[in-house]
């Protein structure tokens, strides 16, 4: 049965070490168990057999398997010819979990069943996310795959420079991004896909009054619905997501500037200052007095608003 390995990030996954090894006729893979370290073996030419625990997997030319940390593997047969795969250990150091694929698909095609944990409310806010690969796959971009590996495999050579390092990490994430590429049924929802793109209207039209109307002519959905798809993707409503956006814009112009308060809660779209303070204090939970106290000149909260 398929497995993926969904992996929480961040942190993000860690590359160690990579090679290449070319395995005659009856050659094995080595059997190694509890290795701590997840190993990545994708074959370019002739096929490798390879068990994890029970399951046994014939990795021929073209496809990617990935070996756990906390398994038992082992060559199950001998190559039958002349074999090439290229190797590349790496780390998690956050959390990860494996799980049935066939399960993983179901959740991610159902629009009533998306994982919102992980969806940002805050625009500047960094939230984990997660990134799902597959255990076992046909990757389509195998050279790409390949090159990126040989690449990282000559970067070795000089991996002491600090500078070095840096660039194979970013590069490994390709190699991840590459594998989680052959997952073909990670395609958003349709819900995701009018939450995201009023998301991104409002984030572009924060200064001007809310209208519900006017979102849903820009982008094409009836503002019930589009309701409804920010409710279960952002957990609020599109005025409340404006209304965080232009809050945390306001919080960079209060320490990148000078700007009276006045002058703040003009730019990021609220017309009148005592109400912009009710809300900041309130979205950051300090009394009108802490906030009165930083920025004198701060009139009383007003139930009036833009």
């Amino acid at each position: 049965m398929p497995h993926i390995i969904e992996i929480t990030a961040p942190p993000l996954p860690q590359y160690i070490i990579s090679g290449s090894t070319h395995m005659s006729y009856g050659g094995k893979h080595l059997s190694r168990k509890n290795i701590g370290v997840f190993d990545l073996l994708v074959v370019s030419q002739g096929c490798l057999y390879v068990g994890e625990e029970k399951q046994n997997y014939e990795v021929s030319a073209g496809h990617a398997l990935i070996l756990r940390p906390d398994c038992y593997h082992y060559g199950f047969s001998g190559c039958k010819e002349d074999t090439v795969h290229h190797w590349l250990h790496f780390q998690i150091p956050g959390t990860w979990c494996v799980i049935d694929q066939t399960e993983y698909c179901k959740q991610h095609s159902d629009p009533e069943g998306e994982d919102t944990a992980y969806m940002s409310l805050h625009p500047f806010t960094t939230t984990p996310f997660t990134l799902a690969v597959p255990q076992f796959t046909l990757l389509p971009q195998l050279q790409k795959v390949t090159d990126t590996i040989d690449e990282l495999t000559e970067m070795n050579r000089a991996s002491h420079h600090s500078s070095v390092r840096l660039k194979q990490q970013a590069l490994f994430q390709e190699v991840i991004g590459l594998l989680a590429a052959s997952l073909e049924t990670s395609a958003p929802s349709p819900g995701s896909v009018c939450a995201e793109k009023a998301a991104s209207y409002l984030r572009e039209h924060y200064r001007e009054p809310f209208s519900a109307k006017r979102l849903g002519e820009s982008i094409n959905f009836h503002p019930v619905y589009i309701a409804r798809c920010m409710q279960k993707v952002f957990g609020c409503s599109p005025a409340a997501y404006m209304l965080l956006i232009r809050i945390e814009h306001s919080k960079l112009l209060l320490v990148q500037t000078d700007m009276p308060v006045e002058r703040i809660a003009e730019e990021v779209g609220f017309n009148h200052a005592a109400y912009f303070t009710a809300c900041f204090t309130k979205q950051e939970g300090l009394s009108h007095a802490s906030f009165a106290s930083i920025l004198p000149g701060i009139g009383s909260p007003d139930p009036c608003y833009s």
